[in-house]
C-alpha cells in the first residue's frame, strides 16, 4: 500500500486555477467565524463546485471515486466510530479488503483522523473521494440521523472548532449545491483494491 502524501487541499484549488488566494481568506475568517469547515464556506461562497472539488482533489491525490448509493456496505464497521467524528470527517467506512478498509471521504483526512481509523478498525485505510451532499445524504442513513441529530452533531463540531463557543443562531450549515453523483475510477495504481471494491456495488438492476 503506498503512503498518502498530505496536501492542503487550499493550496490544490489555488494550484489549479479554480481559486483565487483571496478566495481562501475569505473563507478563512469565515470558518473562524461560523465554525464550519473551510471547505464548506468555499463551496457557498465561491463559484467552486462539489464535483470541481472532487475531480481535483481524486486527480491531485491518485484517488478513484466510487458511487456510494449503490454501494453494498459494511454496516458493522460504523459501529467502531463516535458519530460525531465521521460527521466532522466527512468519512463513511465501507468494507474491509484484505488488510486495508476502503473509506469514502470528502477531502484526504489529517494524520491524526487517519491515526483514528487505524487504531478503531486495526487495518490500513484505502481512501475514496467522494462529493459533499453524497457523503451527508449516506453518513446519514447509516446512522439513522434525523434532522434535528444532524443540527446537534453539526452544532458541536462547530463549537469545538470555536474554541468551545457556541455558534451564534442562524449560523447552522446551509445545504451544499446539488451535484450528481461521481462515478469515474481514476487511480489504476490501486486496481486490485478498487477491483475488489467494485464487487460490493450492485448492478442497480434489483
Amino acid at each position: 500500500m503506498r503512503t498518502l502524501r498530505y496536501k492542503d487541499t487550499c493550496e490544490i484549488l489555488v494550484s489549479e486555477g479554480l481559486l483565487v488566494p483571496a478566495d481562501i481568506k475569505a473563507a478563512q475568517e469565515q470558518s473562524d467565524e461560523t465554525g464550519e469547515h473551510v471547505i464548506e464556506s468555499l463551496l457557498r461562497g465561491t463559484p467552486l463546485t462539489e464535483t470541481d472539488l472532487a475531480r481535483c482533489l481524486s486527480t491531485q491525490h491518485q484517488l478513484p471515486m466510487i458511487p456510494l448509493s449503490r454501494y453494498e456496505r459494511d454496516e458493522s464497521l460504523i459501529e467502531s466510530f463516535d458519530h460525531e467524528f465521521l460527521w466532522e470527517h466527512g468519512m463513511l467506512p465501507l468494507s474491509r479488503i484484505g488488510a486495508a478498509v476502503l473509506i469514502a471521504v470528502r477531502d484526504v483526512p489529517d494524520t491524526e483522523a487517519l491515526k483514528v481509523v487505524r487504531e478503531k478498525l486495526h487495518a490500513e485505510p484505502f481512501l475514496t473521494i467522494a462529493s459533499y451532499e453524497e457523503l451527508q445524504v449516506e453518513i446519514s442513513k447509516s446512522l439513522q440521523l434525523d434532522e434535528e441529530k444532524k443540527i446537534e452533531l453539526d452544532r458541536n463540531v462547530r463549537t469545538r472548532r470555536r474554541g468551545g463557543r457556541p455558534p451564534e443562531t442562524g449560523q447552522q450549515t446551509e445545504g451544499m449545491s446539488s451535484t450528481s453523483s461521481l462515478l469515474e475510477s481514476l487511480n489504476d495504481s490501486w486496481e486490485n483494491i478498487f477491483e475488489e471494491a467494485e464487487k460490493n456495488i450492485r448492478d442497480g438492476q434489483s
